[in-house]
């Protein structure tokens, strides 16, 4: 899966836009949406899917999310990560809310976590099989779990990144992961169809 990897290492490139933000600075809000709305609609897309109808607004309503939620970060992990996790909550809210009336339609170039690299017509109807099941499967979570699950499989969260985003001890982050990777056996065990597909993505 490719990573987003958000600093490579070399501190916090939107630090400086926090203090200026949090102050409603017109110029510096408009460099942070600037800065963080390519990332988050990518995000967003991969939650929702990359030609969900509602993936527009669900991407300018987890942009406001981080804006809103900004006063509450605390530092523990990067500004981008904290803002990733932000989008990736908004949005698999949006499909809890939506998914009744939801028709996903993924486009064949869409990368996630379940990516493919066969370039044939069936890879790619597999892989969009995949990351649809995937989905539904992230909807019937505990929301703890989902959004751990989210960060570390989706986003590509390491379990360290995964605790400071969430504010919880990696031990914590653990243990969501297992009981949601539990919680999916169980769930895969009673539809082979689509175990057979989750295990193909593997």
């Amino acid at each position: 899966m490719p990573r987003l990897a958000p600093n490579a290492g070399q501190g916090d490139p939107l630090a400086n836009l926090i203090g200026p933000v949090l102050e409603r600075d017109a110029r510096a809000v408009e460099a942070w949406v600037r800065a963080t709305a390519p990332s988050v609609a990518r995000v967003v897309r991969q939650i929702l899917g990359t030609e969900h109808p509602d993936a527009a607004d669900v991407t300018q309503e987890a942009l406001f999310a981080a804006l809103e939620a900004l006063p509450g970060f605390r530092g523990d992990c990067t500004a981008l990560h904290f803002v990733w996790r932000v989008a990736a909550l908004t949005a698999m809210n949006a499909r809890r809310r939506l998914r009744l009336r939801e028709q996903v339609t993924q486009s064949s170039d869409e990368t996630d976590a379940f990516a493919t690299n066969e370039p044939s017509p069936l890879g790619n109807t597999l892989a969009r099989r995949r990351r649809d099941a995937f989905r539904r499967l992230l909807d019937e979570l505990p929301a703890v779990q989902s959004e751990v699950l989210a960060l570390h499989c989706v986003l590509g969260f390491t379990i360290d990144e995964t605790a400071r985003a969430t504010g919880v001890p990696a031990n914590t982050v653990r243990s969501r992961l297992l009981a949601a990777k539990a919680a999916l056996r169980e769930r895969l065990s009673d539809d082979a169809e689509l175990a057979e597909l989750v295990r193909g993505a593997s």
